[in-house]
């Protein structure tokens, strides 16, 4: 009777977590839980699926997030007290995302330690720009930034977000914390485990560099926002602003980062300081085998895998492979 409970068992879950490489992740706990639940349920004892020869997650576990990373909405806070929620409804409001993060190398500095470079693109796939203007303030000598919220009926609102500072390095002006990158260790299921490394939130000169979503709605091929100066900067709908991985900034230090498997995480508008369509998608994720100077872009399938190979077959206590 166990026999076949065990049968029927990896034949349904074969049926719902399906995975390309032949490595069997098993939680063993999982499984007693399992068949109390499936001696209760008649239900869940009935199963046409045949099994297959791949790998097998007896209960869902916590597998690193994607670009649809937690950020909480704004509060009631980020609009207008005399703005009506007929009108809230009606804003053209940026919808920031990022785009997996490439060009990537690891680069031995004079002083021999070592650094990650990346490229990184921001773009906008909202109903409405965002546009940045600045504002100098003789007191202060200081640039404030209002980001104006534009409405279907030709209405505007601004909001104050930040300062333009100078960057010395890239001789112009930026908005700050506009992104950041993070170095994660990998949890044996693949979630996010340990912080090692963050480039800390930087600062971005906003402009227009490259089309992204053509067909988007609202696109317009002419670049609206061009210059990094400290009056206006912005991104158009369907544009994006790329930094490329020799531009200062773009690195994040490895330090005593030992080799193994890691994920990189690179975030737009971090602390929610602008306002936005969505901030569920302002995350992207990637996973990196880094090896000394070298670095190898992985998917989940393949981190699984090797993971598999390298611990012959037990991957942590509670988790084991089966080829």
């Amino acid at each position: 009777m166990i026999g076949i409970l065990f049968r029927r068992l990896f034949t349904q879950v074969s049926g719902n977590f399906r995975l390309r490489t032949r490595c069997r992740l098993i939680l063993l706990m999982a499984v007693v839980a399992l068949l109390g639940v499936w001696s209760a349920s008649p239900a869940l004892a009935a199963s046409s699926s045949q099994a297959r020869d791949h790998r097998l997650i007896l209960n869902p576990i916590s597998i690193a997030p994607g670009p649809e990373m937690s950020l909480p909405e704004p509060d009631d806070g980020s609009l207008p007290g005399s703005m009506s929620h007929d009108e809230s409804l009606g804003l053209l409001l940026p919808d920031l995302r990022t785009l997996p993060p490439y060009d990537l190398e690891i680069v031995t500095l004079p002083d021999g330690s070592r650094e990650l470079r990346l490229s990184n693109t921001i773009w906008n796939s909202g109903a409405g720009p965002l546009e940045l203007e600045g504002e100098f303030n003789s007191e202060t000598r200081k640039t404030r930034v209002v980001q104006h919220v534009f409405g279907q009926a030709d209405t505007q609102f601004d909001r104050l977000v930040g300062e333009f500072i100078w960057h010395a390095g890239h001789d112009h002006w930026h908005f700050e914390e506009f992104s950041i990158y993070e170095l994660w260790t990998l949890s044996p299921s693949g979630g996010l485990d340990e912080l090692v490394s963050s480039s800390g939130k930087l600062s971005y000169c906003v402009i227009d560099t490259d089309i992204i979503d053509s067909e988007h709605e609202g696109f317009s091929p002419l670049k609206r926002y061009r210059g990094c100066g400290h009056t206006l900067q912005g991104l158009s709908v369907g544009w994006g602003d790329t930094y490329k991985s020799f531009l200062d900034g773009q690195s994040i230090q490895l330090g005593a980062v030992r080799d193994g498997y890691y994920a990189l995480k690179s975030t737009a508008n971090p602390e929610g300081i602008l306002l936005e369509a969505n901030y569920q998608n302002n995350t992207a994720l990637i996973y990196l085998d880094i090896r000394g100077e070298e670095v190898e872009l992985l998917d989940l399938d393949e981190y699984f895998e090797r993971r598999c190979q390298e611990s012959e077959g037990l991957i942590a206590p509670e988790v084991f492979c089966e080829v």
